[in-house]
């Protein structure tokens, strides 16, 4: 009975997490209400040269966030051998990952507006250290949504996931994710709500994952650590590379044997 109540909680959770991030996907389809006005300010802000700009700049480097979320996440593993606190860390992974690969494909079924920086409407200026303007058109699909984004949901649902089984380094986590993708909203290439948005999106899909505690989802990967470490971390190491590049070398992989 107490797994069914827990089971129900997840589940409020998570419908009240979708509707949140249906409200912010209607205001991301009106960038001027609140997206646009807020790109505009913060682009004001990116305009120089300086060296904040060059430090914002680095943090956005792809695999920082990915390496520091890997890292404090199995520290999250390896800090307790209860088998209800990895089989949570099992859901949270899975859930993360599984709503990374719906967020690739909602890109194509909704039709949301550029990234702030290629929006002709807000004509925002581009920083310095991105480069030039138009290389920057021509090698960072200019024309792509960024809503949601799928690295933001990716580490976001893994930071929740963190936050669920230790609450220092689940907020550590969570500060860090949000530090390096409040750079990318700095820096032109995302609007805060894609953020936000991401953020629900990813919350409710672990959420709705702790729901499996009642089917005990997770238990045999767990089973497999305790019968087979040897292979168990083999695989986890492989995967958790791919992570931390945001599985960029499988997209890449897919999109060649797709022009075949």
């Amino acid at each position: 009975m107490t797994r069914l109540v827990s089971a129900f909680r997840c589940l409020t959770i998570s419908f009240a997490l979708l509707g949140a991030f249906a409200v912010i996907t209607f205001l991301r389809l009106h960038i001027h209400v609140f997206d646009g006005p807020v790109a505009k300010a913060v682009n004001a802000l990116a305009a120089g040269d300086s060296g904040f700009n060059r430090l914002v700049y680095a943090a956005t480097y792809p695999v920082i966030q990915g390496a520091v979320v890997l890292s404090l996440l199995w520290c999250c593993w390896f800090l307790s051998r209860e088998v209800e606190t990895r089989m949570r860390i099992v859901r949270g992974t899975a859930a993360a990952i599984c709503v990374a690969v719906v967020a690739h494909f909602m890109h194509d079924s909704l039709g949301f507006s550029p990234k702030p920086l290629f929006e002709p409407t807000l004509a925002l200026h581009t920083p310095a250290v991105l480069g030039d303007a138009d290389t920057l058109r021509e090698t960072s699909h200019p024309l792509s949504p960024s809503f949601p984004s799928e690295r933001a949901v990716l580490f976001a649902g893994l930071a929740v996931t963190a936050l669920t089984v230790s609450r220092p380094l689940g907020l550590l986590v969570v500060f860090a994710t949000t530090t390096i993708e409040m750079c990318r909203v700095y820096l032109g290439m995302h609007y805060p709500s894609d953020i936000a948005g991401s953020a629900c999106l990813a919350a409710a899909s672990v959420w709705f994952a702790e729901a499996g505690e009642v089917f005990r989802f997770g238990r045999g990967l767990v089973k497999w650590e305790q019968a087979s470490a040897v292979s168990f971390y083999l695989c986890a190491a492989l995967i958790s590379y791919e992570i931390v590049i945001a599985f960029d070398n499988i997209r890449d992989v897919t999109a060649i044997l797709s022009l075949h």
